[in-house]
């Protein structure tokens, strides 16, 4: 039976009659599930049914060409030859020419090896890929389940014609177009740019690790949590050309070394102005504008702010605006722009009126075909303003022209171009209630320069009322200076601490810094008034453990005492200005003043011994190194909380701690009794090593559990984290 094919199919020829006998059913149905299990393609037939014939194979050609052209016709083997071996072998022949490509077809077993199309030959130097896409373009030909069933079913003399099935695919184009995209140059692009974006990702990486700041600290200006000193000029230093007995500025500018070497980093300069009666009576000051003779010439100032600026340090000045300053403001009627009295002034503005209105009123009828009372009512509600506006403005500028030429604007003015860096302004206290006071204190902060500051004392916030003028001093002033009373015991120190932690100037981060200081020019020697006489050192160490800008005045750092002068009684308000003692080293002859000068109070007394010797430079050190320490608050969740700690007073033992997120906390203890305490603190810490303290304790752990203090003795702890 021949069945024609479509051009590009695959035709087979199934025989009309199929041999019944039972070993070449078993054979063919063995071969059959062989080739399907071979083949790549599932086949189409379903398993013949396990039906017994027993009649003998036909002797029909199995296939035919596709042109119709019958093949060479093979014997059909029988029964009796099938066993023999030349018949088994011509039965395999003909199972296996099943297999074989006709007439360069594709093999309908293996179709994706095998393919070609009708009139063409397959294109073997295709790629891969090509070719077995190429494959899908043929065409296969099974036996049909109902021809396959009713050949099992011959037993009864049935007959089956052969039915083909015929499966056809699209041929998809030999030519795709990726096939002529540059697969080299494709695959070098993007390896290359992964390694160039792999590249920048790790020097983006190296860049920002290596550009990360060391610490992280918060933001600073030069004067937040600095150390300053404090200098009387008259009892500093007596330089050797003038020899009077009276320091001066060249004798300040001798011992900058010796500042720098304590960790200053600023100087602050007591009254240098001339007075009648200097420097006994050094407040009654004539000008703000001079320097007073004892002290030197204003070249000699300008050296030493010369000097001060190469050091990296600054320089403070004093300037005493009580009593020498009467008022912020000059009366009006010292004014020569405001010498009009009442009826002067009435008469004026009389005249002014009747001339404008009526000058107002000619033009409008003028202007006008017809007046009526509509259009003079129009006229005269378009009067200007009386002269109350300009006497308003008048009076403004005036108070501006008077703050500029106010004896402390001026001041301002001419030491900054001498080189001062900032101001404490003494006595400000005194002038808090005066209408002026604020436009002043706004004018006096313009005239700083962007790193100046002001100081003033914390009697300033004690006795202002005015919410305006609070606002004022909060937003202008740079530093308040807060005093420590050293002389009633540990939990007197306590309760002030408190006072000015958990106060005003703790609760925003703009507020004014404390300028902490434990004796000042007005006060007496802390040596003087504490019962310890060697504890001078330790209350230094705790002022400058304290949050906020640490303030030493001169000759706190050797603990030297008061004057106890009998001949110079009337002088008792300067006896805590007595001339600073100079520590004689390798055989120098190292002076206040030269032999054989009288001084103009008896010169400083060697203090006492004291095992703190030399601990000021390491504190501050440690304070510009630490952020625990200099810092002067943390801000926690829109907070400010000040990071000082007072955690323990008892028997006049003073424990302070300063912590600091991520950072080490550091202990400041100290014992201002006359008696050696062993106190058991481990409720409070459990250790750390000393890093400021006397020489035995220096560098060397301790244990709260059983801590040792003796009178007067003080020292900073770091704890372990």
């Amino acid at each position: 039976m021949n069945i024609q094919k479509p051009e590009g199919l695959l035709s087979v020829v199934i025989p009309t009659e199929l041999p019944s006998s039972p070993n070449s059913r078993q054979l063919f149905i063995n071969q059959d599930q062989q080739d399907e299990e071979a083949s790549d393609c599932p086949l189409l037939t379903p398993s013949p049914p396990p039906i017994q014939t027993d009649k003998s194979l036909q002797s029909t050609p199995i296939f035919n060409a596709l042109e119709g052209t019958p093949l060479e016709m093979i014997p059909t083997p029988t029964l009796e030859n099938i066993n023999t071996e030349d018949g088994l072998n011509a039965f395999m022949n003909i199972v296996n020419s099943s297999s074989k490509p006709l007439n360069d077809e594709p093999s309908s077993r293996d179709p994706m090896v095998e393919s070609t199309s009708s009139g063409s030959s397959s294109d073997t130097n295709e790629p891969v890929c090509a070719q077995l896409l190429t494959q899908l373009n043929t065409a296969y030909q099974h036996l049909a389940p109902d021809a396959q069933a009713l050949f099992y079913n011959q037993e009864n003399g049935g007959k089956p014609p052969l039915v083909g099935i015929q499966l056809m695919v699209p041929k998809p184009p030999k030519d795709y177009r990726f096939m002529k995209w540059n697969w080299p140059l494709i695959r070098k692009t993007c390896f290359w740019s992964l390694m160039s974006v792999l590249a920048g990702c790790t020097a983006l990486v190296i860049g920002v690790i290596v550009t990360m700041p060391k610490k992280c600290d918060p933001p600073m200006e030069w004067w937040q949590g600095s150390t300053f000193y404090e200098i009387f000029p008259a009892s500093f230093q007596d330089s050797m050309r003038s020899s009077d007995g009276i320091g001066d500025l060249r004798g300040i500018t001798m011992r900058l070394d010796y500042l720098k070497g304590l960790g200053v980093q600023a100087i602050r300069l007591n009254s240098i102005f001339p007075a009648p009666h200097y420097p006994e009576y050094y407040s009654n000051i004539s000008n703000l504008t001079d320097v007073n003779k004892d002290l030197g010439t204003l070249k000699d100032f300008s050296v030493l702010a010369l000097e001060i600026h190469r050091r990296n340090m600054s320089l403070i000045l004093d300037l005493p605006l009580y009593p020498f300053v009467k008022s912020l403001s000059e009366p009006e009627e010292d004014v020569p722009t405001m010498k009009t009295n009442k009826t002067d002034e009435q008469v004026f503005r009389k005249r002014r009126e009747d001339v404008t209105v009526g000058t107002m009123i000619h033009e409008a009828i003028l202007s006008t075909p017809s007046t009526s009372v509509k259009t003079v009512r129009d006229v005269l509600s378009s009067v200007p303003a009386s002269l109350e506006e300009a006497r308003k403005q008048e009076l403004s500028s005036n108070r501006m022209y008077d703050q500029q030429r106010h004896p402390v604007s001026e001041a301002i003015r001419i030491w900054q171009n001498r080189g001062v860096d900032g101001f404490y302004l003494k006595g400000l206290e005194h002038y808090v209630h005066e209408a002026a006071f604020v436009s002043s204190l706004r004018y006096w902060r313009s005239l700083l320069r962007p790193n100046g500051i002001f100081i003033c004392h914390s009697n300033v916030l004690n006795v202002v009322t005015s919410v305006t003028s609070m606002n004022s001093i909060l937003s202008r002033i740079d530093l308040i200076d807060v005093t420590l009373r050293m002389t009633n015991g540990t939990k007197d120190i306590k309760a002030q601490i408190e006072a000015v932690t958990k106060g005003m100037l703790f609760e925003k981060a703009a507020y004014p810094w404390i300028h902490w200081s434990v004796d000042t020019v007005d006060t007496s020697r802390v040596a003087s008034t504490m019962s310890v006489k060697n504890a001078s050192l330790a209350a230094s160490l705790l002022g400058m453990m304290l949050p906020g800008t640490a303030s030493i005045f001169y000759g706190d750092e050797i603990g030297i005492e008061d004057c106890e002068c009998q001949d110079h009684k009337d002088l008792a308000h300067v006896h805590n200005l007595v001339p600073m003692y100079w520590e004689r080293k390798d055989g120098s002859d190292s002076r206040f003043s030269s032999v054989g000068v009288s001084t103009w109070l008896p010169e400083a007394g060697k203090p006492l011994e004291t095992s703190l010797t030399g601990v000021i430079p390491e504190m501050a050190r440690l304070r510009t190194e630490t952020t625990t320490i200099y810092v002067k608050a943390v801000l926690r969740e829109k907070q400010i909380a000040a990071n000082c700690d007072v955690k323990y007073v008892k028997d006049e033992i003073i424990v302070i701690e300063r912590w600091y997120p991520r950072r080490n906390s550091y202990v400041y203890v100290a014992n201002f009794g006359n008696e050696t305490r062993t106190k058991d603190l481990s409720s409070l810490y459990y250790g750390g090593h000393v890093v400021v303290g006397p020489n035995s304790r220096l560098n060397r752990n301790v244990y709260f559990k059983e801590l040792t203090i003796l009178p007067g003795e003080a020292f900073v702890i770091k704890l372990d984290k």
